[in-house]
């Protein structure tokens, strides 16, 4: 399904349907054709999805399929599980023209060098363009509360650094082989789900619901970004952390002389939509018109009830609700009393395909 507004997409967002994890690969047209940053692989069981896709991106004059940057935003199976078989898929002709991922030796000073990226990805060695744009350093904000604007050339897109902190990355540095040996495990802290067919409460006292704020040291490791293209932005969250993403975009907002919440067109929302990953002060720093929800509810009760029903009450004046999987739990917000009572909407991909979202230039 296509979800747009207007003739000409200034950035295209397709989200994989990778199974409980996330795959988002964004275009934006440039000056010399189009600018591609693929984020996050899934898990490796879905690999062959998103081979598939990759596999459709046109060829260049010299036969490769340039991807101007690839993100592995931190190191969690649903979000990684795949990357070794990204980096090692020679046949595909793909070329990185820069990896983002913050490897042990990134984490904090003092920290032996580590593995190699390839090493931990789990693909063959080769040479990677690895945080070049960080001069092979962390990606990584200078510190709460605080923001980098990467530098970009006339008629491309420009991005701007959100998350992690160098506190998020010290804290994983702490953790790091633990959480290594569960990502190669693949381990994973499943919950039984909760029942599909049950029928929402008050929204209101949903929205309320006091919730646990996420303290996982990978997820608060995970690279947020905001994009920006010909007027269009999207809000690329990752797991992130709703404290760290909302200081960042608070200062962004004062630097840029901009009333708050901050607008965007599109939010991916942090961690499937956990309860623990949207307060409702988030949505005083930042606010779409298109809120993304990666997931097929296979693990984790993702997203939860309460997070949507903050976004429907306090995400602007009629919020879309992008889900990437028309599963039964996700269906349920398709409800047209709902909707009406409560003026949202909803968007889903046929079964099997991408949400793609089409977000037109602003000039």
């Amino acid at each position: 399904v296509v979800t747009t507004r207007g003739p000409g997409a200034a950035i295209t967002v397709e989200s994989l349907p990778v199974g409980y994890g996330d795959c988002l690969l964004i275009s934006c047209p440039v000056p010399d054709g189009t600018w591609h940053v693929l984020i996050d692989t899934g898990p490796d069981e879905t690999w062959p999805t998103v081979r598939e896709r990759l596999a459709a991106l046109p060829v260049a004059a010299d036969g490769t399929r340039p991807i101007d940057l690839a993100i592995v935003s931190h190191i969690d199976h649903d979000h990684i599980g795949a990357a070794g078989l990204l980096f090692a898929a020679a046949d595909l002709g793909l070329v990185f023209k820069d990896v983002w991922f913050n490897g042990r030796h990134h984490l904090e000073r003092g920290v032996a060098e580590g593995e190699s990226l390839a090493a931990i990805l789990g693909a063959p060695e080769q040479q990677l363009r690895w945080n070049t744009a960080f001069a092979g350093g962390p990606v990584v904000t200078p510190g709460d509360g605080e923001f980098v604007e990467l530098p970009s050339r006339p008629g491309y897109p420009q991005i701007t650094l959100l998350s992690p902190t160098p506190k998020r990355l010290a804290r994983l540095a702490t953790v790091w082989d633990r959480e290594l040996e569960k990502l190669l495990e693949k381990r994973s802290n499943t919950v039984p789900e909760l029942e599909r067919g049950a029928e929402f409460p008050d929204l209101e006292a949903l929205a309320a619901h006091k919730s646990t704020k996420d303290r996982s040291a990978a997820n608060g490791s995970s690279i947020a970004i905001l994009l920006e293209h010909q007027g269009a932005s999207v809000l690329l969250a990752a797991d992130s952390f709703s404290t760290v993403l909302g200081s960042a975009l608070l200062a962004l907002a004062r630097k840029r002389g901009c009333a708050l919440p901050l607008e965007v067109d599109a939010f991916k929302l942090s961690h499937h939509g956990s309860r623990a990953n949207l307060v409702p002060e988030l949505l005083g720093a930042v606010r779409a018109d298109h809120y993304i929800v990666s997931t097929d509810n296979s693990r984790f009760e993702h997203p939860n009830d309460e997070t949507l029903a903050r976004v429907v009450l306090y995400g602007g004046q009629k919020p879309n609700l992008c889900f990437n999987f028309p599963t039964v739990r996700n269906l349920r917000w398709s409800d047209d009393a709902l909707q009406r009572k409560y003026n949202f909407t909803t968007s889903y991909p046929e079964p099997e395909c991408s949400l793609v979202l089409r977000l037109p230039a602003q000039h």
